[in-house]
């Protein structure tokens, strides 16, 4: 049986073409359209290089993954939606690498103040073992988003299905489960459990994607410079017309204008309004982290992906009814006694009726 081999383009050999592919892909990290994801994606494409290096990965596989960051980020910026909500998604932690780095950062344990709290927190549980329960502020963060419909429609992480690790009573032979087995249950449950979260992001970041979405962030789109054309000689001109001419002699008429490109998504101008959409997307898979003033319980808040109408409004109860309906209308028209009242004719016209 033969070998399948790999194309020639796909093998990168020459430390020129790594260095052209690298500025390439930094170069389109420069062009995003979102301030976030220009320094994540710049840190992001440069940290992964870096440790490439060192990667025991073929140089075939790697080429490849190469090429494809490098395709992502250019029809991100040619305004196609998949490859854009990729990018922003890695950029604000909803998938990815930052994904895992703000879930670490919402489970971090506090650290104990007194001996007293190192009792109580040498006297827990085991990891997995019996009575082990996950931290409060994952299971309220996964109760939440249990609740949140937007979040199961749009199928950016797994759904979550339930809040107890599935643990049998007894096992296929009726006899009680195992405490190895009961172990990799909830091991296992607590691991899809993570892997569907959503965590909040830091405020600086929050505040920036909420300002651009109201507009007090200012926002344009990124200027892409072009290169140089040089002045092309009448020789040259003429050579590819006679190149034209023996691609037709040779191959025939060929096919015009077709959607091919445009099968999996067409590009979009990047505006404002374009972005707004694509913000509100992301903005409602983030959770808003809140505390109660009395028992400092935390709860989540989720945004929506439109915007709703506001169908009622807070009202103080001291407020008046002019404050609500506004000032009555004194002088209104009032139909005299002696006029004429206007009477439907049966032929469909309108008449004066008899006095």
């Amino acid at each position: 049986m033969a070998s399948v081999r790999a194309p020639q383009f796909c093998r990168i050999t020459d430390p020129s073409s790594w260095r052209s592919i690298y500025r390439a892909t930094l170069r389109e990290c420069t062009y995003l359209p979102d301030p976030i994801a220009r320094a994540f994606m710049y840190q992001h494409v440069t940290h992964r290089y870096r440790r490439s290096q060192k990667s025991q990965r073929s140089s075939l596989d790697l080429a490849r993954t190469a090429r494809q960051g490098l395709s992502t980020l250019q029809r991100a910026n040619q305004g196609y939606q998949r490859p854009l909500e990729k990018v922003l998604f890695m950029s604000y932690g909803r998938i990815g690498k930052r994904r895992h780095e703000l879930l670490a950062q919402l489970m971090k344990p506090p650290v104990p103040q007194n001996h007293e709290a190192v009792k109580e927190l040498l006297a827990q549980p085991i990891l997995f073992e019996e009575g082990w329960e996950p931290p409060e502020i994952v299971l309220s963060l996964a109760k939440s988003q249990m609740h949140n419909g937007v979040l199961s429609s749009s199928r950016i992480r797994p759904a979550l299905k339930s809040l107890s690790p599935p643990i049998p009573e007894t096992n296929s032979w009726g006899k009680p489960m195992p405490r190895i087995r009961c172990i990799n249950i909830r091991k296992k449950w607590y691991g899809n459990l993570l892997e569907a979260l959503l965590p909040p992001l830091p405020d600086h970041d929050l505040r920036t994607l909420d300002g651009l979405i109201e507009g007090t962030v200012d926002w344009a789109p990124q200027l892409r410079r072009h290169a140089v054309r040089s002045a092309v000689s009448p020789d040259i001109d003429e050579s590819l017309d006679h190149e034209h001419l023996l691609e037709f002699l040779t191959r025939g008429p060929q096919k015009g204008h077709t959607f091919r490109e445009f099968m999996n998504g067409r590009p979009h101008v990047i505006t404002r309004r374009f972005m707004r959409r694509m913000w509100r997307r992301v903005s409602s898979l983030v959770p808003r982290m809140h505390q109660t003033p009395t028992s400092n319980k935390v709860y989540f808040v989720w945004d929506t992906p439109k915007v709703m109408p506001q169908v009622a409004f807070e009202l103080d109860g001291d407020a008046a009814l002019e404050d609500v309906f506004g000032p009555p209308v004194e002088n209104r028209q009032q139909v005299s006694p002696t006029s004429n009242p206007v009477v439907a004719h049966p032929t469909g016209t309108q008449k004066d009726s008899p006095v």
